[in-house]
């Protein structure tokens, strides 16, 4: 599930839902996109790392400034995710 966080300057930041790799951590993958002519510029990576997974059509600059947002507020992620995790086990 996508989760939206934010949009700021035509950027739009998403992510998904907790998941666990095959050691047992955590993470949640993070996705900025941004309309271009073409279709979009974007940005796939994953906290808490902070990989870039795959990119295109943002300058080092603006992947630098991304990724640097995400970090400010990968806190807030978290717990969004958290709790949207705890409401859909509750559903089911």
């Amino acid at each position: 599930m996508k989760h939206f966080f934010s949009e700021i300057d035509k950027v739009t930041l998403t992510f998904s839902d907790i998941h666990v790799n095959r050691y047992g951590m955590e993470y949640i993958r993070i996705y900025f996109e941004r309309p271009n002519e073409n279709g979009f510029d974007f940005l796939e990576s994953t906290l808490p790392m902070l990989n870039v997974k795959k990119s295109f059509g943002f300058s080092n600059e603006e992947l630098i400034e991304l990724l640097d947002y995400a970090k400010t507020n990968a806190f807030l992620i978290w717990e969004i995710a958290r709790e949207d995790g705890d409401e859909v086990a509750a559903s089911v």
